[in-house]
């Protein structure tokens, strides 16, 4: 499989695309390169050696995005994908990439998903959260023309609950433990911006015992 060919497909059928009217041109075709290499660091933590899926996983993240807007957006792109990849890939290659777009969503539905498919939901969802959480949000608030109180205000009153409900929706332990970090630097932040959003100097008293 000719990766940078396939990664030369992806930009060319998403870096000009928007996920959401609030969201950035290309968002989706950089969240599938950050998904692909999320997916291969679980793949080496949680099946040390087994490499042989790990460029149908990076294919799969390029495009598994392919039909947003278009819901179930999932099982649409495993269509998609197929017409979009079928000079590029065998055809046992497309069925392998269809799959893990066909299920990217189908969290928790199914005891029996194989540990590629988990590793690949669980690499979506991850990417989702830490800085790329704040980016989404600010572009979100941004685009709706609000100011950064109503950003605050999410954190503050609904954030802890997505947060939540979210966690739930992952498959592996060390799945959790990342969320969880990446959980405490966006909480970590937004109490910084609740702060500095309402004029007050953050940690004012222990800047000024060391100064």
């Amino acid at each position: 499989m000719n990766m940078e060919a396939i990664r030369e497909l992806a930009c060319k059928h998403l870096a000009d695309r928007k996920a959401h009217r609030e969201r950035e041109k290309g968002f989706i075709f950089y969240h599938g390169e950050r998904v692909g290499k999320i997916a291969v660091a679980l793949r080496e933590i949680l099946l040390p050696g087994n490499s042989a899926k790990d460029e149908i996983m990076k294919a799969a993240a390029h495009f598994h995005d392919v039909a947003k807007g278009i819901e179930p957006h999932g099982e649409y792109g495993a269509v998609l994908v197929k017409e979009i990849l079928k000079d590029h890939c065998s055809s046992h290659e497309i069925d392998e990439i269809a799959e893990l777009i066909f299920y990217h969503q189908k969290r928790k539905k199914d005891p029996d998903y194989s540990e590629f498919i988990k590793i690949f939901q669980d690499a979506d969802m991850l990417d989702h959260y830490g800085t790329i959480e704040i980016w989404m949000n600010f572009h979100y608030y941004a685009y709706m023309d609000q100011p950064i109180g109503e950003s605050v205000k999410f954190y503050k009153e609904h954030f802890d609950q997505h947060a939540a409900d979210m966690k739930n929706l992952l498959n592996f332990d060390v799945s959790l433990a990342i969320f969880e970090d990446k959980i405490r630097f966006i909480k970590s932040f937004a109490d910084r911006m609740s702060c500095e959003a309402n004029g007050e100097i953050y940690q004012l008293q222990k800047i000024t015992e060391t100064t």
